[in-house]
């Protein structure tokens, strides 16, 4: 990785809420592949080492979540795998809330969003440019739907986006590996944990 500059830089933690990563989340619940997919990752582990150490150096850290009204009236359900998925991340609900070891600190900036990229919609945008943040490192789930959909908007908006590949998950391995070889390598910089925390000691 080039040049790296921590005072134009933020560290967006995205939708790593309870209903999508507690083993008692509705995800874990409705779908076996998902509990046994949690269980074997360290996604969320890493993650919360890379905040800590974040925070130790004063990097800005956002979080970003996922939250409908009752009902989802604001979910657009023509989407073939959202339709029969009203009501799992509710606003104020357990599911929505942010999962444990993931949980922001008192001040840390939180983005609710009510679709998939942590831009659309949003005002992460505006909050960026006014702290003068030009690069965005990336970690989250769904790996191919969040974190891809966050890359494109990041990277077609002028950002430098990096995309940390062992702090996130997909529903399968398959799909994590496709979307970092395929997809997120030709627009961000992909690195691991352990390599941008190296980065942020230097």
């Amino acid at each position: 990785m080039n040049y790296f500059d921590r005072t134009r830089t933020a560290l967006l933690v995205i939708d790593y809420q309870n209903y999508g990563v507690h083993p008692e989340g509705y995800w874990a619940k409705r779908l076996p592949e998902v509990a046994a997919q949690l269980s074997a990752s360290s996604a969320v582990e890493n993650t919360a080492r890379v905040v800590a150490a974040a925070r130790s150096k004063g990097l800005r850290v956002i979080h970003v979540g996922t939250a409908w009204r009752e009902g989802s009236p604001d979910m657009n359900v023509s989407a073939p795998g959202l339709a029969s998925y009203r009501d799992r991340s509710i606003e104020g609900s357990w599911g929505a809330d942010f999962y444990g070891l993931l949980k922001p600190d008192a001040g840390e900036i939180i983005i609710w969003k009510r679709g998939i990229s942590a831009l659309s919609g949003t005002e992460l945008d505006r909050l960026l440019r006014l702290l003068d943040i030009n690069t965005v490192v990336l970690g989250g789930v769904v790996t191919n739907f969040a974190i891809e959909a966050t890359a494109f908007e990041a990277f077609d908006r002028g950002y430098r986006v990096v995309v940390l590949r062992d702090c996130c998950l997909s529903v399968t391995d398959l799909e994590h590996e496709h979307s970092v070889k395929y997809v997120l390598s030709q627009i961000s910089t992909v690195i691991t944990a352990d390599e941008f925390i190296q980065l942020l000691v230097n």
